[in-house]
Parts: structure tokens; C-alpha cells; sequence
């Protein structure tokens, strides 16, 4: 990756001259857009809190104004990009300790995670992609190098940074095979578009032919794999050790969205007449929605407890969460250390048609986890097919260590007993990996 970190490695391509009128055309449509959306916008300003205190982040208020040199601006989109790109975030500032570094996410869990694992770092709210509030931005911040991670291409950002001769690198790149669908039916903007970007490390040889369909030249592609892959174990949260005290089996059901808690709530149900008894941890994918989970937990007349809730003392929370089936997880940024004491988990995203979310996380700690690729997630299917086959999910096919006797897999305990409604995913099926080959 020495490469990609070097600022001065490679000048920025220059788009071709029809890339100003795609640019008004696709300014003029996001315009329309905004417009439609504005009073939706303005209502959830006045009713969500976070929404407003990001305000002025997204209209490019506010930013920094760096006073030394060399300056990064790293940008990901949430909690998982933020956690894949620290790393390389962290190697940049041991190679200058002089520098600074500004981080931006779209999402308010992805800057606490920011804070979190990147202290010191400047943390925002990524600015809109409107030309005034694009060229503020980086007028203000002047960057020496921006890197972004996967799939975060905008436009009018990309053109201000271009202009202000800002070099360009994309980190664990991937582009859908719908996206490159979409992409080329309008080639001369796609290719303008992808000129901005000094350099593309990408996740896998398909994201690198798409590209290169697309107009990209190959030498400015390299194939690194992705960054989720190399992140650091998360520290498991304080409650943990006396959750994993109590001897049960414990199923931590991550980032849910809606239409998800229900058929696990039946899980639930269904599994607290067994022996030993599950205690399950559910963390919902978004922090506006933790009272509603609650109140869905509560109609059912499950035992739940609060991680809000927990007292400080150890002893008080095992005798507390030893009446309980469920820990409803209403904090941030503790979710992936709780996957380190899990026996099976259950990755949202994997029973309603919004993507799926990262399945190496849980895969690096949880003993077993159901790996039937997601609905919508068609850019991790090679990840997850990776994983099945027992492979590391990015690099060469080297085995993962620790099967059974024999070479067969590890049987989950719950197997066949959490069939979710009719999806493709049975959590504790035959995919499951044993808890060493998963942290192989």
C-alpha cells in the first residue's frame, strides 16, 4: 500500500471537454432532486437532533482551515469503511508525524467511530455534492492527498479536488456489476468522472475489469484487496466478560433494519424453551430506531435489558442479564467487540433488500455465522463465497487453520432450530465456520 499513501506519486488526469456539460446535467438533476426533498430535509432537521447538528457540516460550515502541512482528508461511509480505512489512516500519520488528518463519514455513527478509533483526527460530516458547498470545503481544507473508500465517487467534490490539483486514491474500490450497468449508458460522463481519481485500489480483478470498461486506464488500477480484512480486532465493551460469565450461549444479531427484528424476535421466542437458554444481543443498525425495537421486543413479552441500562458493577449486571433473553444494544461503536464472545451471529441487512452489511467483522470472531449470500449484496459475494469454501476472504487461497479432525467443519449448536421466515439465510446452518478458522 506504499504506494497509494505517496502524494506526489502520480498527477491527476485531466477530464475530457465534454465533461462540463454531463457535470450541468448532472448538477441541474441534483438540484431538481434537492428541491423535491427540501421539506422532507427541513422536517427531520426539526425532529431528529443528530440531523440538525450535522447541518452545517453538510452545507460546508464550519470545516477546518489547517494551518500546517501535508494535510490528509480521509473519507468512508459509515462504521465499517471508517474501521477498514483507520488502519491506513494511522500508517499515513507514523509517516508524517507533522501532518494532519481530516476524516469524513455520512453518517453520524460513522464520525463517532471516528473519534473512536482515529483521536486527534478532525471529524465531519461529509459536505453535499453541490459545486459552492464542494469548492468551500476544499478551499478551506486544502488537502495534500484524499482517500476514500469503496464506492464513495462524487462528483463535484472529485472536481473541486481536481481543480485545486489535489491527488485522488480510492481504497478497497469496488463497482457493482449494476452500477457499471448504469455507469455506461452514459460513457463520456462515467469516464470524466473516473479521470478525476489519481489511482484505484480496488478489491478484486471483476471491480478492475469494470473499470477498465468504463474508460479507465489499466495502469492507474491495482488490485489490494479490501481493507475491512486487515482491521484490527475491536476491543470487546466493559458488560462482556460478565455476560459470557453466565455460561450461555450467546448470539449477537448486528446493524437490523426493519422487517429484520421480527422473524428474530420468533427466533428468540422459539429458543428460550431450550437448554442452555440463548442470551441474545440485537443492535439495531440505526440509533433513531432503538426505542421502536424496544417496544417490539417489549409486545412480545421478552425479557430484555437495556445496554443503556446496565449498572456499572459486574456482579449486578450477571444477575440482572441472567433473567433476560435479550440485550438490546442502544450504544455506539460496541458492536463489533461483541462479536469476539459470540457463539453465532446474524449480520443485518440479510432479510431486507437495503445491501447487506460487512460480513468480516462478525466472521473474525463469531464461532459460527450463517454465510448464504445477502439479498442485495451482490458486491460481497465473492467474500461471502470465500468464506464458505474456508478461504481468507481477500488474499491468496491459502486454507484457514483450525478444522476439525479430519477436515470437517464445526456443527453449530442451533442448527436447523432459526429458519427465518422463507429468506435464503438459516442462522447455524451447514455454512457455519468453527471460531478458529473464522479468526484464521
Amino acid at each position: 500500500m506504499k504506494a497509494p499513501l505517496r502524494s506526489a506519486d502520480t498527477a491527476p488526469a485531466e477530464p475530457p471537454s465534454s465533461f462540463t456539460a454531463s457535470l450541468l446535467a448532472y448538477n441541474l438533476a441534483l438540484l431538481l432532486v434537492a428541491l423535491i426533498l427540501a421539506p422532507f430535509a427541513a422536517i427531520a432537521c426539526l425532529a431528529k437532533p443528530r440531523w440538525r447538528e450535522s447541518l452545517g457540516s453538510r452545507l460546508g460550515l464550519g470545516w477546518p482551515r489547517p494551518a500546517g502541512s501535508p494535510v490528509l482528508w480521509a473519507h468512508a461511509a459509515s462504521v465499517g469503511e471508517i474501521e477498514g480505512i483507520a488502519p491506513l489512516v494511522r500508517r499515513w500519520q507514523d509517516e508524517n508525524p507533522a501532518g494532519e488528518v481530516i476524516v469524513s463519514a455520512l453518517t453520524a455513527t460513522g464520525c463517532a467511530a471516528a473519534h473512536r478509533l482515529l483521536p486527534g483526527s478532525t471529524v465531519r460530516v461529509f459536505p453535499l455534492d453541490l459545486p459552492p458547498i464542494a469548492g468551500r470545503v476544499v478551499r478551506a481544507v486544502r488537502p495534500s492527498l484524499f482517500v476514500f473508500s469503496e464506492n464513495e465517487i462524487w462528483p463535484n467534490v472529485l472536481q473541486a479536488l481536481h481543480r485545486a490539483r489535489v491527488p485522488i486514491v480510492q481504497v478497497s474500490g469496488r463497482l457493482s456489476s449494476g452500477a457499471a450497468t448504469t455507469l455506461a449508458r452514459f460513457p463520456s460522463f462515467a469516464r470524466a468522472v473516473m479521470s478525476l481519481v489519481t489511482r484505484f485500489c480496488v478489491q478484486g480483478e471483476e471491480h478492475r475489469r469494470r473499470l477498465i470498461d468504463l474508460g479507465v486506464a489499466p495502469e492507474r488500477i491495482i488490485v489490494t484487496g479490501s481493507l475491512k480484512g486487515d482491521a484490527q480486532l475491536a476491543e470487546p465493551p466493559p458488560f462482556l466478560a460478565s455476560l459470557t460469565a453466565l455460561e450461555r450461549p450467546l448470539v449477537v444479531a448486528g446493524s437490523t433494519h426493519p422487517g429484520e427484528e421480527e422473524p428474530l424476535l420468533d427466533a428468540i421466542a422459539a429458543l428460550a424453551r431450550r437448554s442452555p437458554r440463548p442470551l441474545w444481543i440485537l443492535a439495531p443498525r440505526h440509533p433513531e430506531r432503538f426505542a421502536t425495537v424496544a417496544a417490539l421486543v417489549a409486545e412480545r413479552g421478552i425479557a430484555m435489558l437495556r445496554r443503556s441500562a446496565l449498572p456499572a458493577d459486574p456482579e449486578q449486571v450477571r444477575a440482572r442479564a441472567s433473567a433476560c433473553d435479550v440485550l438490546l444494544l442502544d450504544s455506539l461503536g460496541e458492536l463489533a467487540g461483541c462479536y469476539r464472545a459470540a457463539t453465532a451471529a446474524f449480520v443485518g441487512g440479510s432479510l431486507v433488500p437495503v445491501g447487506g452489511h460487512n460480513v468480516l467483522e462478525p466472521s473474525r470472531g463469531a464461532s459460527h455465522l450463517p454465510l448464504q449470500p445477502q439479498r442485495g449484496l451482490r458486491p460481497e459475494r465473492r467474500v461471502v463465497g470465500r468464506l464458505r469454501r474456508g478461504l481468507p476472504p481477500g488474499r491468496g487461497p491459502r486454507p484457514l487453520a483450525g478444522r476439525e479432525p479430519g477436515g470437517r467443519r464445526a456443527r453449530c449448536p442451533f442448527a436447523g432450530v432459526l429458519h427465518l421466515r422463507t429468506a435464503p439465510l438459516i442462522i447455524g446452518s451447514s455454512f457455519c465456520l468453527p471460531q478458529t478458522a473464522a479468526r484464521g
